[in-house]
């Protein structure tokens, strides 16, 4: 694990501690571009790893966020 985060990581951390939300940020050294390599990275199994979509929707233009499991197709 890394201890030093980028300022949009650190953002979304402090946001979700406000919130009371207690976080640990783990930088990866693998990739990680897939739910099975998240998996192998974290030696964990693929439905522990948490998926995030995003998506605009086509009249609003507003973003539709989605999180699953990485067993999950979507």
């Amino acid at each position: 694990m890394v201890s030093k985060t980028n300022s949009s990581t650190q953002r979304v951390k402090d946001a979700l501690e406000k919130l009371g939300i207690p976080v640990t940020v783990q930088k990866l050294p693998d990739s990680t571009r897939t739910a099975k390599e998240a998996a192998a990275a974290a030696n964990c199994q693929v439905g522990q790893i948490v998926k995030s979509l995003v998506f605009q929707t086509a009249n609003s233009q507003k973003p539709i966020l989605i999180l699953t499991s990485g067993a999950n197709h979507v």
